[in-house]
């Protein structure tokens, strides 16, 4: 073989072996890139499958629902609280009621106790006449007339049968007339059967009733205590000329006529 003939063979050779390489390079270049490409399309079908999944998962929000469910539950709280706050008012007020109605209580029975103390404390007695309430005597005598209203007696210088609405008991003139029970003066008046007449408000209704009287002691408003005396036995009026001189003494509980008898030891 001539040295040409080696020259050229080498040349051959060496544009073979170049084109082979570069083959194996491109080869290899076309190889890592479809290698990367399938990782990266890999990559992203996986990162979309995540995403899906995600989006499944989260719950759907309704932003307009809620914000009025919202609404509706702040409204309902102070709904709550507007009801709890008058409920809170009207208890206090109602506290306050009881409050007001237990001192305005204790005051008045305070009142109560010192107004049936001050007549004490002062000398003044106690007008409090009660159905056990007992009297004494407002003079000694015999009984003339008796009580009588569920019928009718004689009385001797009418000469009629009449009922008798207290009794009338014998006396002497200027005898002294005493006061049965505590009272009050309600009235001193002329009357045509009983003359000068006394009425005592005894309380609670009661009243006792004094008549044929003169000099009388006592006046209008004034109270006075058991045993004092209110006036004297006077002559007798026409209506008892016959019977003689005496006092006549009657009771009544509210306008209505007891028999003084039943309150007389």
């Amino acid at each position: 073989m001539t040295k040409k003939e080696r020259t050229i063979r080498i040349i051959v050779n060496s544009v073979l072996l170049a084109v082979i390489v570069a083959l194996g390079v491109t080869v290899y270049q076309a190889g890592t890139a479809g290698k990367e490409k399938k990782e990266l399309t890999q990559q992203q079908e996986q990162a979309k499958q995540e995403e899906s999944t995600d989006q499944e998962e989260e719950p759907m929000i309704d932003v307009g629902t809620s914000k009025v469910e919202a609404e509706i539950s702040q409204e309902e709280e102070t709904a709550q609280a507007d009801e709890a706050t008058d409920e809170e008012i009207a208890q206090a007020e109602e506290t306050e009621t009881k409050e007001t109605e237990a001192v305005d209580a204790q005051t008045e029975e305070t009142q109560i106790v010192e107004m049936s103390e001050e007549p004490a404390a002062a000398g003044i007695p106690v007008v409090n006449f009660t159905e056990d309430t007992l009297m004494i005597w407002p003079l000694a005598g015999d009984i003339l007339l008796d009580y009588s209203m569920d019928q009718t007696i004689y009385h001797p210088t009418l000469n009629v049968y009449k009922y008798n609405p207290g009794i009338v008991i014998s006396s002497a003139v200027d005898a002294p007339v005493l006061a049965a029970a505590n009272g009050t003066v309600a009235s001193v008046a002329e009357n045509a059967e009983t003359g000068t007449t006394v009425t005592l408000d005894m309380g609670n209704g009661y009243q006792a009733i004094y008549g044929q009287l003169q000099n009388v002691q006592v006046q209008e408003g004034q109270t006075v205590g058991e045993s004092t005396i209110i006036g004297y036995v006077a002559p007798p009026t026409k209506y008892y000329s016959v019977e003689g001189s005496n006092l006549y003494f009657a009771m009544t509980k509210d306008g209505e006529p007891l028999d003084p008898i039943s309150y007389l030891p």
